[in-house]
């Protein structure tokens, strides 16, 4: 049992990350990004091909991806996404989901539709024995990553102007344009922050499990089910959701695994019954 625990905890971290950016989306602009998982394939996929084809090392290949990503999701946003969200932003689930498809189909055509690997091993210490369990170090380092990323992203939105203005358009946007924020600046940049964070999810997953095109949506709803359970508006929720989901995924596909996504889905609702904000979501805000 403490192998999945702790099994559950490491892969909970790939999903937080994974899930940061899909709960500052849909806290700050209200809407739901169907393309989230495509980012996580992205990060992933730009990875494996700057670490193997074009011979850079592993590191640089994960930052200049995570970048990439960033970019991808900002540019996206702003040649897409916003003129549908000033006319409908209900329509924008639609809209992101074709999106979706569209850059699936053109990363398959680009760089594969198979799955991708990127073995990477710490020098030195490739293993390390926690008890009875033996985990492989790029595992650790992936969950510090998750966490050091979580205290960054709690101090970016905390500690910054710029975290003050995604604050104040979370809570009214009219107010907050009224007051001198460029609103349609700070959606951009938001978007950018998701991509960044998603892809640096994905690449560090494929340096620890598999990741092809095809896994794309799947990982939108994870992202989505992490934010539901860790509530919405709260980072540290979103980082405990994900350690959760993670444990709940690994307990229920080891002893049930033909029932698995039944059990935890049966969970989840019962959670919302029991709790329908999650376990730390913030509630409706009250300007003063």
């Amino acid at each position: 049992m403490a192998d999945l625990i702790i099994y559950g905890l490491l892969s909970g971290a790939i999903f937080a990350m994974a899930a940061f950016g899909f709960a500052l989306v849909l806290g700050v602009l209200g809407v739901v990004n169907m393309a989230h998982g495509l980012y996580v394939i992205m990060g992933g996929a730009l990875t494996h091909v700057l670490a193997t084809q074009a011979g850079l090392s592993v590191p640089l290949a994960m930052l200049l991806a995570t970048a990439a990503t960033g970019l991808f999701a900002a540019a996206m946003h702003k040649a897409f996404v916003e003129r549908i969200f000033r006319k409908n932003p209900l329509m924008v689930l639609v809209q992101t989901f074709g999106l979706s498809i569209v850059g699936v189909k053109l990363l398959e055509k680009t760089v594969g539709a198979g799955e991708r690997l990127l073995r990477v091993d710490v020098p030195g210490h490739p293993i390390v024995e926690i008890g009875p369990v033996m985990i492989p170090t790029i595992e650790l380092v992936v969950f510090g990553v998750a966490v050091a990323s979580t205290i960054a992203l709690l101090l970016l939105l905390d500690r910054t102007d710029f975290g003050r203005s995604i604050r104040a358009c979370r809570d009214n946007a009219r107010s907050a344009a009224i007051l001198g924020v460029n609103v349609e600046r700070v959606y951009t940049w938001t978007m950018f922050i998701c991509g960044i964070w998603t892809g640096l999810a994905g690449a560090l997953l494929v340096g620890t499990k598999p990741l092809a095109p095809y896994m794309h949506l799947q990982w939108t709803v994870d992202a989505f089910l992490i934010v539901i359970i860790g509530g919405l508006g709260s980072i540290p929720g979103v980082l405990a959701g994900a350690f959760l989901y993670g444990i709940a995924n690994y307990f229920a596909f080891y002893y049930f695994p033909s029932i698995a996504p039944a059990l935890i889905f049966g969970a989840l609702i019962l959670l919302l019954l029991l709790r329908p904000q999650g376990l730390f979501g913030l509630g409706a805000v009250v300007r003063k």
